[in-house]
Order: structure tokens, then C-alpha cells, then sequence
């Protein structure tokens, strides 16, 4: 049985630009609707599957974490030696990026009060982020 692991993925809007606007968890959640599929650059390997999820934290202008998208394949390294390393194809989940977009969880709220880079959500953290995500949690049969 493989368990699904949660990632949390910091992204500063005002340096980041998805389908040329910036990265504001608004038009993150527009692109959930119309262009789903997605690309992530890392800047080392992360060990995500396939089913994986993979939970947007926007640190700016307001911290916190409004969107949710699914890992499709495992992370492959590019070539070169200069920017990110490694990138990920995930697919934003619509209805739970609109949830989150309209009740985001602010990282007051979260165990881990300086999050950088990518790295996994704790299970407290889990289970709120699942509740504003309109998420129910799964239970091992």
C-alpha cells in the first residue's frame, strides 16, 4: 500500500509568473479551472510519487496556503548546470484550490512558522488543511 505524501511548496508571487501573470493564489485557482496541468521547478530531488499531494503556501502578500494540486509523475532532473534542478508535473485540483482560495489557512496556524523551499506537512497540519480544502480524510481499511 503506498501512502500518499503531502508536501507543502513556498511561492512568492511577486517573483513568480505561471502562464505569464503573477503567481497569486486568485490566478491559481482561475488556472485550476482552465489549464490544470502544471510544472515545478525544485531546487533538489524530493521524493514525491505520483498521488502525492502537493499543498501551495504564498508567502506574500498574506501567508498563507490556498491552493492544492496532485503529483502526476515522479520528479526528473534537467540538464544543465545553472537555475532549478529538478521539476515536477502536478495538476492543480480545482474544487479544493476554490475552497482554499475562499478559506485559506494562514501559517500562523500551521506547526512550522518559517517554511522555505519544499518539504512535508506535519499530520497537525494535515488534518486543518484538509478541513479548508473541503477535503474528507482517508482511513486506512
Amino acid at each position: 500500500m503506498t501512502i500518499v505524501q503531502n508536501w507543502i511548496y513556498c511561492l512568492r508571487p511577486a517573483q513568480t509568473l505561471m502562464d505569464g501573470e503573477l503567481a497569486t493564489k486568485e490566478w491559481v485557482s482561475a488556472l485550476s479551472e482552465t489549464l490544470p496541468d502544471r510544472e515545478l521547478c525544485l531546487a533538489a530531488r524530493r521524493y514525491m510519487e505520483p498521488g502525492d499531494r502537493v499543498w501551495f503556501y504564498f508567502a506574500t502578500p498574506v501567508r498563507e496556503i490556498a491552493a492544492l494540486a496532485e503529483v502526476r509523475s515522479a520528479p526528473y532532473e534537467l540538464p544543465g548546470g545553472s537555475g532549478p534542478r529538478w521539476k515536477v508535473a502536478v495538476a492543480l485540483d480545482p474544487h479544493a484550490t476554490s475552497a482554499l482560495c475562499d478559506q485559506p489557512v494562514p501559517l500562523v496556524a500551521l506547526a512550522n512558522q518559517h517554511p522555505q523551499g519544499v518539504f512535508r506537512a506535519t499530520a497537525a497540519d494535515l488534518a486543518l488543511l484538509e478541513a479548508h480544502a473541503g477535503l474528507r480524510r482517508e482511513r486506512a481499511a
